[in-house]
């Protein structure tokens, strides 16, 4: 700890030694946590098309069992330099217990946050941040620090969907004219030192992602709060050799993909202690489909022709959260959420270049950059896409300091699946394979993806110390095929310290 503290403060006072400082605050966390999972691959069995190299076939695929204790410490400087002008670093360790830095889950140190704050730059409603910083909008369903089931940093291979880390690189501008707030954001995505060199490999890929978000607050008894905004990706030149390819040149796998988010979002409060939100966003741009030929040495060869699907995805989420006015010291309430991400039928198709295309429009949701449904096994092990997500909870106090909350969640694929829809699943500990997914039989034309039970208490121990414990059960429902429908489970436990 007294390393990453010294490390923190030389990042800030170090090279720019002539600035000066006015006030200098040091603060952060420690969360040391117990995880236990337990058949997250839900019954799944290796077969010759998913098992990594040198797995034993018919042994259980994915997740099986997995018992660790795991740290997470962030440490946070923040520097006043004049009256509109600041800096903050905050260094990150995430670590399983006891491994060292050259395995996955090591020792390392991450730059989580490192910007400069320009307050009033060019005139007073401007505020202008540069650096590595977060970029979180709304309830974080298209671009929330995420995407929070994709393995970053060195909880990769050990538990990707627990990470802390979410932020990039990039610059955001706020204008500030109350009650409207206008933000402009740009930030680098994917960048690798391959790309910087440009490198004609599979390695050579970026991704701009950059739009606004437009914030205004009503000013009414309900404190209605309405926002619209536009986000894009414009995707790199991803050249990836797959296979032979015609002409003996890699194929820009990703040349082309565009993505245009348009969206709008509302808060409200109608009565006392209800507040209701309400997101619609749609997806546009162009989705590339690789020009599969034919075998050759029973590998597939490509021509360096894409064709293009243009994207028509549509996702829609509505929140409500109710204080209930009974037995208030115990501050019940109630909640409930509905999240449609749509699918497309053709799946299999657009992601392997199969030689069979589908439609010219491809409508499977994008995740983006979502941070959603944190800390379920739902959210582990399905990507935001081709989805109906229901949920229902309950939520008191029951004694002082003492919180605990309990939530039903079902979920439904939007299409159903097939050989050219297969049911893909993710898995929080996936090294072995570079898509970090695998295929899991599915029984035809069924939607019925599975129900899971949470179960959360947390106890305040003082204002700077708290404990907590989850406890998840994944019931596979009849999407899945007789020998995968298994029960994922899940118990986690951790302490968390503030200062």
């Amino acid at each position: 700890m007294k390393k990453i503290l010294v490390a923190a403060i030389a990042v800030l006072i170090a090279s720019p030694a002539f600035a000066g400082i006015q006030n200098v605050k040091v603060s952060g966390d420690i969360q040391s946590t117990f995880i236990d999972r337990q058949d997250f691959g839900l019954g799944s069995l290796y077969s010759a098309t998913n098992a990594p190299t040198g797995q034993t076939l018919g042994t259980p695929a994915g997740l099986h069992s997995q018992d660790i204790f795991a740290t997470q410490t962030r440490v946070r400087v923040d520097a006043d330099l004049t009256d509109n002008v600041s800096a903050t670093v905050r260094l990150l360790n995430e670590r399983a217990w006891g491994t060292p830095a050259s395995e996955a889950g090591g020792d390392g140190v991450d730059l989580d946050l490192a910007y400069v704050t320009l307050r009033s730059f060019l005139y007073s409603p401007l505020t202008l941040s540069v650096g590595r910083q977060e970029f979180i909008f709304g309830n974080g369903l298209i671009i929330g620090g995420g995407p929070n089931n994709v393995g970053v940093g060195h909880f990769n291979a050990v538990a990707d969907d627990l990470t802390e880390i979410d932020s990039e690189d990039g610059i955001k501008a706020v204008l500030d004219y109350k009650p409207l707030t206008l933000t402009l954001f740009y930030y680098k995505e994917g960048q690798t030192l391959n790309s910087l060199r440009g490198l004609y490999d599979s390695n050579a890929s970026s991704d701009d992602v950059f739009g606004y978000n437009v914030n205004y607050q009503l000013g009414d008894a309900y404190n209605t709060v309405l926002e619209t905004y536009l986000f894009s990706r414009i995707e790199g030149d991803n050249y990836a050799l797959q296979g032979p390819v015609v002409g003996g040149n890699p194929t820009a796998a990703d040349k082309g993909d565009t993505l245009f988010v348009p969206g709008l979002r509302a808060s409200t409060n109608p009565v006392k202690g209800l507040n209701v939100q309400g997101e619609l966003a749609w997806q546009l741009g162009n989705h590339p489909v690789l020009d599969e030929t034919g075998l050759s040495g029973g590998l597939p060869t490509y021509t360096n022709k894409q064709e293009t699907e243009h994207r028509e995805a549509l996702a829609a989420q509505f929140l409500a959260t109710y204080s209930l006015p009974v037995l208030e010291k115990y501050k019940p309430a109630v909640n409930a959420s509905f999240t449609y991400v749509s699918g497309d039928k053709n799946g299999a198709q657009n992601y392997d270049g199969d030689a069979v295309k589908s439609a010219k429009v491809y409508s499977a949701w994008d995740q983006f950059d979502k941070n959603v449904n944190g800390g379920t096994i739902y959210n582990s092990i399905f990507p935001l896409s081709n989805l109906y997500i229901y949920t229902l909870g309950a939520s008191a106090a029951p004694l002082e300091d003492v919180t605990t909350s309990f939530t039903w969640s079902s979920l439904w694929a939007a299409n159903k699946f097939s050989a050219e829809n297969p049911l893909e699943i993710l898995q929080p500990n996936s090294d072995w394979t570079s898509s970090d997914v695998y295929l899991t039989p599915t029984s035809t034309n069924k939607k019925g993806l599975g129900n899971e039970y949470d179960v959360n208490l947390g106890y305040n121990y003082t204002e700077d110390v708290s404990f907590g414990v989850s406890l998840g059960w994944f019931v596979a429902g009849n999407a899945f095929a007789d020998s995968n429908r298994g029960v994922a489970s899940q118990a986690i436990a951790d302490v968390r310290v503030l200062f």
